[in-house]
């Protein structure tokens, strides 16, 4: 058995979390503090674990304290030149001095990982860095996937945290050891997208168009051209060519939270330079685009000052002018499947349904991969295997026809 308890800052106000982990099966239960104030969040934090602890019959289990109050414990402003460190001091300092050098979604997971994972597992044993060893680290591991029951592909994260950890001490001279270099970190388990064909992609788009003309567009432009949801967002006027009826992929907008607040990461960057891409411009959706920016163009208008200008460069910002949230896509469109009681897949399914369409219609893996913005054609064949083994059905089916044996 494992609890867990804390709080995280969620648009304007903290929520609080427990985590109750029984044979293997995680249970959450969450709700608003409705304050934004971080300290009273925390004091209602031990109410509400009080509570939760009554609702599932757990009895009070100290070395399960909340993630709070181990940060407490725990050194804020540390020498990592120390060679009697604690490891956890070493971490925890280790990121936050990335801080400059990494950008604010990396911080962000790095930091998120640390607290909510590697502080309270390493804490209890309290450690010094240059004591842990490699069976300390497989030890973690077990625990998190077996006791906390995470998935291996988040396990994969925790180790590549570790690893950049243990080899800045060791480049510093701290331990001369690397204890990482004889972990066996777990194998990524693909994720299999569920997906939609192009009759199934057809019904949901005249069903929405009726509904929602604005998750519409998100959902018309993502399936047709196979966009990241961060791509979709960050799509500017700048890089749409109304003469030359073309849409460059140049620029992506994500969410992360940073320090408790959540924040809008703007980039002239995609995944990979491979992201960076053009696509000629069908008729159809260059006469919606042309659409919405007469549109757009009227509610400056109408709103006069009251019209938010600081991201009218791009193209899918609300009535006010604000940037739509990646929530807003995600969420929405998870409510309009469900409303219409069609099959529930992810946004970022949209992107797989795309790809799998284009398998199927026998595509060049290599034009697949440019299309989607891969880095490399096997990264294309990897995710989408399934899908080309399909079409390699067809298309031996094809041959066998014409020189069956």
């Amino acid at each position: 058995m494992y609890t867990s308890s804390y709080t995280r800052k969620r648009g304007k106000f903290y929520h609080l979390i427990f985590e109750y982990i029984k044979n293997k099966k995680k249970t959450v239960k969450s709700k608003s503090s409705k304050t934004d104030n971080e300290e009273l969040a925390e004091e209602m934090l031990k109410v509400f674990e009080e509570e939760c602890r009554k609702f599932f019959g757990i009895s009070e289990d100290k070395k399960n304290s909340s993630r709070k109050s181990i940060l407490k414990k725990i050194d804020q402003d540390v020498n990592l030149f120390d060679k009697e460190i604690s490891f956890c001091n070493f971490i925890l300092g280790y990121v936050k001095m990335r801080f400059k050098t990494i950008d604010d979604a990396t911080y962000s997971s790095y930091l998120s990982n640390t607290k909510i994972s590697i502080l309270p597992y390493f804490f209890k044993e309290n450690k010094k860095l240059k004591d842990i060893n490699t069976f300390d680290i497989q030890k973690y591991y077990f625990h998190e996937l077996n006791v906390r029951g995470v998935s291996a592909n988040t396990v994969i994260h925790y180790h590549n945290l570790l690893s950049l950890t243990f080899k800045y001490a060791q480049k510093i001279g701290i331990i001369t050891i690397n204890p990482m270099l004889n972990v066996e970190k777990p194998k990524k388990v693909r994720y299999i997208a569920k997906v939609y064909n192009h009759e199934q992609i057809k019904e949901m788009l005249e069903i929405l168009k009726k509904e929602d003309k604005v998750l519409y567009l998100g959902v018309v432009i993502t399936s047709f051209f196979g966009l990241r949801r961060s791509e979709l967002l960050g799509l500017k006027w700048s890089a749409i060519n109304f003469v030359d009826n073309t849409m460059s992929i140049v620029h992506t907008v994500t969410e992360t939270n940073l320090d408790g607040k959540n924040i809008l990461i703007k980039k002239d960057k995609t995944k990979s330079t491979a992201g960076l891409r053009s696509f000629v411009l069908p008729g159809s959706i260059k006469e919606m685009l042309l659409e919405l920016k007469e549109e757009q163009k009227r509610n400056k208008e109408r709103l006069g000052k009251g019209y938010y200008t600081k991201d009218e460069e791009y193209v899918y910002v609300n009535e006010g002018g604000e940037l739509h949230k990646p929530k807003f896509l995600t969420n929405g469109f998870r409510k309009f499947l469900a409303k219409h009681n069609l099959t529930h897949i992810r946004f970022h399914d949209l992107r797989h349904s795309c790809a799998t369409i284009l398998c199927e219609s026998n595509v060049n893996v290599k034009d697949i991969q440019m299309f989607l913005g891969h880095s490399s054609a096997k990264t294309t064949m990897d995710i989408y295997v399934h899908q080309m083994n399909k079409s390699n059905l067809s298309t031996v089916s094809i041959i066998n026809e014409k020189i069956g044996i």
